[in-house]
């Protein structure tokens, strides 16, 4: 997790703490001195600390401000949500068919099962939505090869689908640290960043393959949502589908998200402003999750058994390459 640190005003702060030494007697003067050794040391153990927990501070020159701006109680983006609005229809016809596998789905146990490379619903991070968006996605389209930056629980509901339905579908993980033991679900596995893996793979995806995005969430130099973005996207042909994790367009990311510092979200969103047509707008889980008319749709699926524990929206965002 990162953690953003201003130093705008520490700077400042800083250079007047202990003032020339031509106007203090010597007593004061070591004072000032001990108060800024303190400091120095205080901010040491806190950076040790966050270093501890695989946290890493941000140290930005100006203070920031991070609220959410649209939705949460807030109006969502206006123009997202029209852009949204025009598929309304077609996620009406997706959802429809996602209840062809309603059985098999129910079958998938709610709660963490004996053996760990059995998928589940309620795992903390892949829920609702958003795993039977993945697993009636694979068997609709029957993908050669399915690439996945970031592996866990959808690696298996991905190795669920193809087990289920006979699927022909080759799993690609890259993900330098997977969530939990998935290795013997891939038929590759690349245990290295997206930054730092021949990309040449995306190049060779043909139409109905799939591409499941969630990596950093974050936006910098080299990261590897950059390098998604930058690299991946316009290598892929048309007919591909891409998942992005974690996207809750027109809204911003959750109040309580705030000190993740998330913000892939903001160039996806830069992406569907610009309208640009090589990317049709498939499944957007958070704007169908509040809407209820399209929720209901799946309603068949979640209302008896156990499975009902797992009804809810997801945050997945599915795209096509046109």
């Amino acid at each position: 997790m990162a953690t953003a640190i201003s130093r705008h005003s520490e700077a400042k702060s800083g250079s007047e703490s202990v003032p020339s030494g031509q106007a203090l007697n010597p007593i004061l003067k070591a004072l000032l001195l001990k108060v800024q050794l303190f400091r120095d040391l205080r901010e040491g153990r806190a950076l040790r600390r966050m270093r501890e927990a695989a946290q890493y501070p941000l140290l930005l020159d100006y203070p920031i401000h991070a609220v959410p701006r649209y939705g949460h109680g807030n109006p969502v983006h206006d123009r997202l949500s029209e852009i949204l609005r025009r598929n309304r229809a077609a996620y009406q016809e997706t959802l429809t068919q996602f209840l062809r596998f309603s059985a098999n789905l129910r079958k998938i146990p709610v709660r963490n099962p004996d053996d760990a490379t059995t998928p589940h619903w309620l795992n903390g991070y892949f829920q609702g939505l958003d795993p039977v968006s993945l697993y009636a996605f694979a068997c609709l389209h029957n993908p050669g090869t399915y690439v996945e930056v970031g592996s866990g629980n959808s690696t298996k509901f991905m190795r669920r689908a193809v087990r289920d339905h006979g699927l022909r579908t080759r799993i690609i993980s890259i993900d330098p640290h997977p969530r939990a033991e998935i290795d013997n679900l891939c038929d590759q596995v690349r245990r290295e960043s997206l930054q730092d893996t021949d990309l040449s793979v995306f190049g060779e995806l043909t139409p109905g393959d799939i591409v499941l995005m969630d990596g950093s969430h974050r936006v910098f130099m080299n990261s590897d949502v950059s390098v998604f973005f930058l690299d991946v996207l316009p290598r892929l042909k048309p007919g591909v589908l891409v998942y992005i994790d974690d996207i809750y367009l027109p809204s911003d990311y959750p109040p309580e998200w705030v000190s993740r510092l998330y913000s892939e979200q903001y160039l996806l969103a830069v992406l569907l402003l610009s309208e640009v047509r090589r990317y049709e707008i498939l499944l957007p889980a958070a704007f169908i999750g509040d809407d209820p008319t399209l929720m209901e749709i799946l309603a068949p699926l979640w209302k008896t058994g156990p499975i009902a524990d797992a009804a809810r929206p997801g945050n997945g965002f599915w795209l096509r390459i046109r």
